[in-house]
């Protein structure tokens, strides 16, 4: 076994990169991958789950209230971000719903 001695500046030195290191790698965390069976909606989906109309939907959408992707001039939701905006009380519907609307739409899904 080896000893090594070093001055206190440079151990403290050492330290000081030491925590810079380690600020850098806790501040640039990857993103949680979110889960992979994340389920994609369409207009119409939306429109029945929140029983509102195209107009009031492309109103979110435009008020940046709800996120989408544009895929084929198709815009499609991840319920995700719909469960996110629910949350943050962007949209007033019950959460109740969008559970019930789950259960009964995994089967279905053509968007998975």
């Amino acid at each position: 076994m080896e000893i090594v001695t070093l001055e206190s500046k440079v151990y403290r030195e050492l330290l000081a990169k030491i925590e810079r290191i380690e600020e850098y790698i806790t501040g640039n965390k990857p993103k949680p991958v979110k889960d992979q069976d994340e389920i994609w909606m369409d207009n119409y989906d939306v429109c029945q789950l929140f029983h509102i109309s195209t107009k009031t939907l492309q109103r979110l959408r435009k008020d940046e209230l709800l996120p989408y992707t544009k895929l084929r001039g198709k815009c499609l939701y991840r319920m995700s971000d719909i469960e996110i905006a629910l949350n943050e009380r962007l949209i007033n519907r019950n959460p109740k719903k969008l559970d019930e609307f789950r259960k009964s739409y995994v089967g279905k899904n053509k968007y998975k």
